[in-house]
């Protein structure tokens, strides 16, 4: 067997992937029968091998960045191509890759898309993220009709016509801001209503103006097929537009809200369990945290993640009282973080929560002198992992040692073992 034959490595539907791996800096004797190619740390020249026969081509560089030199005769049927870490000096080469599927530019050096990539009506998936050179993507683009993924860098400057991608079901990267600052205005914003087979959508929402606001979120609304929504806000109260203005689907499964301007100002109406009946994973950003807010979430039925975040100063109020949260509460999740918001343990009652195995939570350190406060965590069967916030605010260094000891107690006398990791602030 030839040296940079190094391995045939099996496929989950019992194919084979050959890899090459060398020094050598030419390759002219591949056999004919590899259809599955995998070019890894070798600066190899391939221009004048004949592959016509491989479909799937990937480059790994392992931080060794290679110059592609490619003869795109040798490759006319390859329907997968991926470049890590390469430097392509002429991507021209692409438009000739007709029965191209997938394109994936990750870490590679590529400085601009060749306008010809719309004559690839078979390409379905199109990564870039990671393609910092691409500033600007082509007009071109929006003839793929057949691209199901696009996946950008919010620096990327998107054409106008997106609209025409009527087979879009997944975008990813946008950033919605002002033409000097963002991808996405308010023309492009009103498109996005258009591209109605999105399941997944993630974008950075940086604040413009009402009207780009307000048309943004009545795009969203026409978004009937989303399954997956991650917004990271950058500055203003834009999202808050969301809380009136905004009815998500019935199949939405995971709902991220993230970033200390990304928040609501109390939750909103429609996180219930008959408006949100598919929703398994939620991270919401928050104002104020009324006690009904903790019954709600727990009678989402299928969440398995929440993350409720108080955006605001946490204070030393009262926790979230007992009586408010169901003993079914819970009954699917599996992780809970209530960050800067008061829900100790022992506020969820027996039966509550029985599946959860990491559960992170705050209360400020003088609490405990009140004598009967009670953490009761031997009552979550599955627990694992607890995460503790102790805040230090007008906290005396007894006070704050007793704390630590009555949590540390706590968690040692569960059943399970379970780990903590506590911290102060």
């Amino acid at each position: 067997m030839p040296w940079y034959l190094i391995s045939y490595v099996p496929c989950p539907l019992k194919k084979t992937v050959t890899i090459l791996d060398g020094t050598m800096r030419k390759v002219s004797n591949l056999q004919s029968k590899v259809r599955r190619l995998s070019i890894q740390n070798g600066k190899m020249d391939i221009s004048t091998t004949s592959m016509k026969q491989v479909r799937p081509l990937t480059f790994f560089t392992h931080g060794i960045i290679d110059k592609v030199e490619l003869n795109t005769c040798s490759f006319e049927v390859v329907r997968v191509l991926d470049l890590e870490g390469c430097t392509v000096s002429d991507p021209g080469y692409m438009r000739k890759l007709l029965h191209l599927r997938y394109l994936r530019l990750i870490h590679a050096h590529v400085n601009e898309l060749p306008v010809e990539i719309g004559k690839l009506q078979f390409l379905q998936t199109l990564d870039l993220r990671r393609a910092r050179g691409i500033k600007e993507l082509p007009l071109s683009i929006v003839r793929l009709r057949h691209l199901i993924c696009l996946y950008v860098h919010e620096g990327m400057k998107m054409p106008s016509g997106m609209c025409n991608l009527t087979s879009l079901e997944v975008l990813d990267g946008l950033l919605v801001g002002q033409l000097s600052s963002g991808n996405f205005n308010q023309d492009t914003a009103k498109e996005l209503g258009q591209l109605t087979k999105l399941s997944v959508l993630r974008f950075k929402w940086r604040c413009i103006n009402d009207t780009t606001d307000k048309t943004l979120v009545e795009s969203l609304s026409n978004l009937h097929r989303i399954q997956n929504l991650d917004i990271c806000a950058d500055g203003g109260r834009h999202v808050d537009l969301m809380r009136e203005g905004w009815v998500p689907p019935p199949q939405l499964h995971r709902l991220q809200f993230q970033g200390t301007t990304c928040s609501f100002q109390t939750l909103p109406t429609w996180i219930n369990p008959s408006t949100l009946p598919l929703l398994s994973y939620l991270e919401i950003w928050v104002e104020e945290v009324r006690p009904d807010d903790i019954l709600l979430l727990g009678l989402l039925p299928a969440l398995r993640s929440l993350s409720l975040v108080r955006s605001t100063t946490f204070s030393g109020g009262a926790a979230v009282e007992m009586s408010v949260v169901a003993a079914d509460a819970f009954p699917c999740a599996t992780e809970c973080r209530f960050i800067g918001v008061a829900a100790v343990p022992s506020i969820f009652p027996q039966g509550a929560m029985p599946r959860v195995k990491l559960l992170r939570f705050g209360f400020p350190a003088v609490w405990i002198s009140r004598g009967d406060f009670d953490f009761g965590m031997g009552h979550l069967p599955s627990l694992k992992y607890v995460q503790v916030e102790l805040l230090c605010e007008k906290a005396t260094d007894v006070e704050l040692e007793e704390a630590d000891a009555a949590v540390r107690a706590a968690v040692e006398e569960h059943p399970n073992g379970v780990h903590l990791n506590l911290s102060t602030w």
